[in-house]
């Protein structure tokens, strides 16, 4: 950690559990590291001023992740090894009284978590998601782009989950853009149009509040102040 912060990380990530991608690893409910171990990671990401992100499907590693303090969760699965998904209430509480973000990593093609994982367990991670929306936790936008399935261009593409949940438009755009920011440690000079703040401007043609699908309808970006035209077909 000390060297990656060296080195110019802005982020400490830590495979609390397994992902299930490398040939004879972990599955991804089986926790890799103890919550002394995680301590540990929260303690020198600290001293360094970085946050620490925590991959974690299984309800083992969720725990121990929250124990330590980290800042942010992805996936936060609720997996546990007998295949069933439940969420811990007296966890979410802790996440929710801690403000630990939580980025449930939506796929593009979440339509197909059916074909994937079969309809009952898919509906009982979506439900998961609902609960976790429904119950307060502070939700961020990502899609766990560079895995199978999961390209750097689907963003909008995933929003559409949360539309379907049922999740305003002007939150789903809050967790793509301020939250995303804020638990990024960037608050403070991005995620938001305000005064100070980097000239970081989606334009798109239409309005995003009345459908998101017009966040890909893009007509210009400008990225710290520098204006970037889509490249014309």
């Amino acid at each position: 950690m000390r060297r990656n912060a060296a080195a110019g990380a802005r982020v400490i990530k830590v495979m609390v559990s397994g992902g299930g991608l490398t040939p004879g690893g972990p599955r991804p409910w089986e926790t890799q590291f103890s919550t002394a171990e995680l301590e540990v990671v929260v303690e020198v990401a600290r001293a360094a001023g970085l946050p620490v992100a925590a991959h974690a499907h299984g309800t083992e590693g969720i725990i121990a992740a929250v124990n330590a303090g980290v800042d942010t969760i992805e996936h936060c699965t609720w997996m546990s090894e007998d295949g069933t998904i439940k969420v811990r209430d007296d966890v979410l509480t802790t996440i929710i009284d801690r403000g630990i973000r939580v980025c449930p990593t939506v796929s593009p093609h979440w339509r197909m978590l059916p074909q994937l994982f079969g309809a009952e367990r898919a509906e009982a991670m979506i439900a998961g998601i609902r609960y976790m929306a429904e119950a307060g936790v502070r939700l961020i936008a990502g899609t766990d782009a560079g895995v199978q399935r999961s390209g750097f261009d689907g963003l909008v593409s995933s929003l559409g989950f949360y539309d379907h949940l049922g999740l305003s438009a002007d939150r789903v755009i809050a967790m793509a853009t301020a939250e995303a920011a804020d638990a990024l440690g960037l608050g403070g000079h991005t995620g938001r149009l305000a005064p100070g703040y980097s000239a970081d401007l989606l334009v798109v043609d239409g309005d995003p509040l009345d459908d998101l699908g017009r966040l890909g309808d893009v007509r210009t970006v400008v990225a710290a102040g520098r204006h970037h035209h889509p490249a014309q077909s």
